[in-house]
């Protein structure tokens, strides 16, 4: 009898272990989806991109987006009190390395802003009255907010402008700029005016550079205003018409001038104003989706 009883007892403890082991391999991943991709996000998606939402055909494509938004996540809250864990990505520049992986709602790209855009963008982004930097971007690139990583510059290339000119320029300032944090052969321009973005692409994306760890974001802009290329008295991108044209004679602001007399959000509220940025990861959103995505900023308060 008592050795019916003791094989019982062992045979529940054993199925008990089994259960168990199996409910907190299960855990985790449930935990993951909950806070990576709610039912209601699910929905929303679904109602406005049916053809883009499929957790059945594209499950592997999907676990990856959700693994990347689910490591910004986790940096940013992790940041907010005191330290910061990086997530995994590489930090290498050249074009094999860059990836771009989509987000599928403002809300997901309303969450990644406010854990991992840098604060210091996201104050001059508000300061200057939600005025943000913008790129070109052909109509097919300009359809979902999207995470792009480790995009190489392209400031130090003819081809950019169609012009060695340019490029000349550009390497001339990439020497000139060498002491600093950012410089063309770092960078990426974008600009101020949805308007003039479009000229590089026939479609705009506004721009929101996320940092954290190493990978710090720094800016950079004219101290007179306006584009890089072509210089400020120059009527074509192909020519340099003066001798003030040359880099040396224009003064580069880097992340703002004399604590405060001269800030980002300056540079946000100039007419036209190209601005460098350099980041190893950064957001766009395409301006399609902008009224909705400043409408869930003014609504949140993330700062």
């Amino acid at each position: 009898m008592l050795k019916t009883f003791t094989t019982a007892s062992f045979f529940l403890f054993t199925l008990s272990i089994v259960s168990t082991s199996g409910f907190l391999a299960r855990f985790p991943k449930s935990i993951r989806s909950q806070k990576c991709f709610s039912q209601s996000s699910l929905s929303l998606v679904s109602d406005r991109f049916p053809s883009f939402v499929d957790l059945n055909t594209h499950a592997k494509e999907d676990k990856t987006r959700r693994e990347i938004i689910a490591s910004l996540l986790l940096a940013g809250s992790v940041a907010t009190v005191g330290s910061f864990l990086a997530p995994s990505f590489a930090t290498s520049t050249s074009p094999e390395s860059a990836t771009t992986t989509p987000i599928n709602s403002i809300d997901e790209a309303l969450k990644v802003i406010s854990s991992s855009c840098d604060r210091r963008y996201l104050h001059a982004v508000i300061a200057s009255d939600y005025r943000c930097l913008y790129r070109g971007a052909v109509q097919q690139d300009a359809t979902f907010p999207t995470i792009h990583l480790s995009e190489p510059s392209d400031l130090l290339l003819p081809e950019t402008y169609g012009s060695k000119n340019a490029a000349d320029y550009f390497a001339a300032l990439d020497e000139q700029m060498e002491k600093g944090p950012i410089r063309p052969s770092n960078g990426h321009l974008t600009v101020t005016s949805i308007e003039k973005a479009k000229i590089w692409g026939g479609d705009a994306v506004s721009i929101w550079p996320l940092g954290g760890g190493k990978n710090d974001v720094h800016f950079a802009w004219l101290e007179e205003g306006g584009e890089f290329w072509p210089c400020s008295s120059t009527s074509s991108r192909s020519t340099v018409s003066s001798e003030k044209d040359l880099p040396i004679n224009r003064k580069v602001v880097v992340d703002g001038i004399d604590c405060g007399r001269m800030g980002l959000e300056d540079a946000l509220e100039g007419d036209g104003w190209e601005v460098m940025f350099k980041a190893d990861r950064f957001l766009s959103v395409p301006v399609s989706m902008e009224k909705e995505l400043l409408d869930g900023l003014r609504q949140s308060f993330i700062i």
